[in-house]
């Protein structure tokens, strides 16, 4: 029995030896934690790099909305000029040819007379009174003649004047029209940049985007669709045992200060009647000229791009504190859902006619005024 003893603790012994690690073991052990804090550290600095060139591209973009923004108000303030211009062209047109047949007529009956000066009237056989009509009628006819040549002067002036104009505008409408072209196409430029470098530190957006895409198919109406990404929101906090956000109001005291999302003029407002149901709007309509940019009002984080039953291309922005933005009727969208904007960063352009952009403010899920939140 104690031989058996003896023998169990040495095979203790001896598994405890073999399974406890050498110290070379250990060293290569701790030269891969080294190496993988380096790591850690080299990629976190990377990922503040790209972050750093993500909010200066954003920044660029924000600077040219604006001046796109700007050009796209002159055009159509040039395109307004010119319609006025043409107009005054086509009143003019009509003023001189009214002028030509007067003149016409009255020349007409001056050259009568001509042909038989006033000497000669004394030979005719005609009555005092049809002679002294004929006189009446020479002193009459030359100033009003006289008149109607010097109006007619001035009308030709004006009318050269307008027809200068509205040359001008057409090439001053050319010109904002490249600039414009130019000024869309670095913006592209830059949206494609962003999405390179985003998509190098965040990998989830494809993922999250196909998850809002799926919720959009399953939810009935928008609102529906928002609660469900309300839920998810919270669901994913939930898993990631994080605080929900609180915010500090920014969004809030920004009221009254923003800028609307394109430019345009605002053809509904909120709580009109429409359709026989007699519904009331949720939501703003503002009119757009064509291919006009869309930009978000504020800073916020995409929750929802892409198309949506008939609401057509819908994107969703979470400003925070339960804020969030609707827009809809939009023929492109450039931004990714989990997206961080800038406020006046460019998501998307309208269709290539004069259309509508549908704009809603929602809090809390209930749909508010948006009127008092922007500067109009």
């Amino acid at each position: 029995m104690k031989y058996w003893c003896c023998l169990l603790v040495s095979f203790l012994y001896a598994g405890v030896a073999l399974a406890a690690p050498s110290v070379s073991d250990l060293h290569k052990l701790e030269e891969q934690i080294r190496q993988e804090e380096q790591r850690q550290k080299e990629s976190k600095k990377k990922s503040e790099e790209l972050t750093r060139e993500v909010q200066s591209v954003q920044k660029q973009m924000v600077a040219l909305a604006k001046n796109v923004r700007r050009q796209e108000g002159q055009l159509s303030l040039l395109e307004q000029k010119k319609k006025e211009l043409e107009e005054q062209q086509r009143t003019l047109d009509g003023r001189l040819a009214l002028t030509n047949q007067q003149l016409a007529r009255i020349m007409q009956g001056m050259q009568t007379l001509a042909l038989r000066p006033t000497e000669l009237l004394l030979f005719e056989s005609k009555t005092p009174i049809n002679m002294l009509r004929s006189k009446q009628l020479m002193q009459y006819s030359f100033p009003i003649v006289g008149g109607i040549q010097e109006q007619t002067k001035e009308d030709l002036a004006e009318l050269s004047r307008v027809r200068a104009d509205l040359q001008n505008k057409i090439q001053e409408i050319k010109s904002v029209t490249v600039q414009l072209s130019e000024k869309n196409q670095n913006m592209e430029k830059l949206a494609k940049q962003k999405m390179v470098l985003q998509a190098q530190y965040l990998s989830h957006y494809e993922k999250s985007k196909a998850k809002a895409q799926s919720l959009a198919k399953e939810a009935k109406d928008l609102k529906e669709l928002l609660a469900k990404l309300e839920k998810e929101r919270l669901a994913q906090q939930a898993r990631a045992q994080l605080t929900p956000h609180v915010g500090q109001g920014a969004f809030y005291k920004a009221k009254g200060s923003l800028l609307l999302p394109v430019q345009g003029v605002i053809t509904q407002n909120f709580g009109d009647i429409v359709g026989p149901s007699g519904a009331h709007v949720k939501g703003i309509l503002i009119q757009t000229r064509p291919k006009a940019q869309i930009t978000t009002p504020f800073d916020g984080t995409v929750l929802f791009a892409g198309p949506f039953q008939n609401y057509g291309q819908l994107i969703i922005i979470d400003h925070g504190d339960n804020y969030l933005t609707v827009m809809a009727g939009m023929d492109k969208i450039d931004a990714a859902v989990g997206q961080q904007l800038l406020a006046g960063e460019p998501v998307g352009y309208m269709k290539q006619n004069y259309t509508n952009l549908y704009l809603e403010l929602r809090h809390s899920g209930q749909a508010i005024d948006p009127i008092e939140w922007f500067a109009t």
